[in-house]
Formats: structure tokens, C-alpha cells, sequence
């Protein structure tokens, strides 16, 4: 058998990122227990001895599918964050992300399917620790400056503020995969930012503001 010629480094990311995307589209539309190699290598425009290739096992293309798009997604969020202006408002760019990011109900589909599957794979499970660090790892900076600057004033702990704030995140996005039709983006996004300025001590009308 002769040798796999050898690609340049970015056709091999490009093939990696194509069956990466194409595995989390099979995950969003039939579930993680019902994807297939050869819908997915379908998908990427390519062979499954590639797929195969690149991945080893449908197992690890899951795996590496669903770890590299959470990632994707808090990095893509706390991007949008990054705007100038108070803590307050960096806060407001972080809400008005959540569900801005992709198709959230394609996303939410997808953050179930990981959180369910976390539970029998320990890399998995490593894999949704590390979404909720980074989560609150942004969460925790952001208020912590406010504090500092006087933007804020709250009565409970930072702590405590964080986890209802990816609390209420995880709730709306565990609505949204189940098909719930009412929750557009505006309502979602009053819905985090009334919350956040409650707990926040934000100042009267915060959350009501438009840009």
C-alpha cells in the first residue's frame, strides 16, 4: 500500500475543521446515539477512510466534535464581550451573546447531547468542567471590575451572583432545545440582563436600556 501523501498544514486543518463541523450538524439533527460515519464523511465532502483517518474512531470524532465546538462557542462569546465601555455594559455584551452565537437552538442541541454523554465519558466530563470554569472565569472578572469601580454593589457573594447567572443560561438553553418557540433572542437576553442588574445592584433602568 503506498504511503497517504502529504498535505499542507492548512488542507489538514481545513479537513479536520470540515468533519468537525459536519459531526456536530449529524449531532443537531439525530442525536449523538444516532450519527454515522458515513453521514458525517458525507458531509465534509469526503471519504470515511479520511474521517477515519483524521479522528481513528467514531468514538474520538465525537468526542473531539463535541469538546472543540463548546469551546468555540465561549470563545466566540466572551469575544463579543470584549467592547469598551463599563464593566456594566461588557456584562450586557456577554448576555446579549448567549444567544447570538450561531443558531442557538442548534447550540443547545448540542450542550445537552454533551452534558448527557458526559456522563459515561470521563473526557467528556472533563469537557463540560472546563465550559463552567471559562464561564465563570469571565463572569468573576467582569463583576469584580465593576465592584472595584463602583458600577456595582451587590448583596451576596460574586460566587453566588455567577453561578444564577450560568444557571439561568443553562435553563434557557435546555428550553430551547426542547423546541420551546417563545424564547427569542430579545426575551432571552432582557431575561439574563434583568437578573444580572438585580443581583448586581446595577443602576434603576440598566436592563431597560437600548444601545
Amino acid at each position: 500500500m503506498s504511503p497517504r501523501p502529504q498535505l499542507p498544514p492548512e488542507e489538514i486543518a481545513a479537513r479536520r475543521a470540515a468533519i468537525i463541523g459536519s459531526a456536530i450538524d449529524q449531532i443537531a439533527q439525530r442525536g449523538l446515539e444516532s450519527v454515522r460515519m458515513t453521514d458525517v464523511a458525507a458531509g465534509a465532502g469526503l471519504s470515511v477512510g479520511a474521517v477515519q483517518y483524521y479522528f481513528g474512531s467514531r468514538e474520538d470524532l465525537l468526542v473531539g466534535a463535541l469538546s472543540t465546538h463548546s469551546r468555540s462557542v465561549i470563545g466566540a462569546i466572551t469575544a463579543l464581550a470584549d467592547v469598551p465601555g463599563s464593566a456594566w455594559e461588557r456584562l450586557r455584551a456577554t448576555l446579549r451573546a448567549v444567544p447570538a452565537v450561531e443558531s442557538h437552538q442548534r447550540r443547545s442541541v448540542v450542550w445537552v447531547e454533551l452534558v448527557v454523554a458526559a456522563r459515561r465519558s470521563r473526557y467528556l466530563q472533563e469537557s463540560v468542567a472546563e465550559v463552567f470554569a471559562q464561564w465563570r472565569d469571565h463572569f468573576t472578572t467582569l463583576i469584580t471590575a465593576g465592584i472595584d469601580d463602583g458600577s456595582f454593589t451587590p448583596d451576596v457573594e460574586v460566587e453566588r451572583i455567577v453561578d444564577t447567572l450560568i444557571a439561568q443560561i443553562d435553563g434557557f438553553d435546555l428550553a430551547v432545545a426542547s423546541g420551546r418557540a417563545d424564547l427569542d433572542p430579545e426575551r432571552i437576553t432582557r431575561s439574563l440582563e434583568a437578573t444580572a442588574a438585580a443581583l448586581l445592584g446595577a443602576p434603576a433602568g440598566s436592563a431597560q436600556r437600548t444601545d
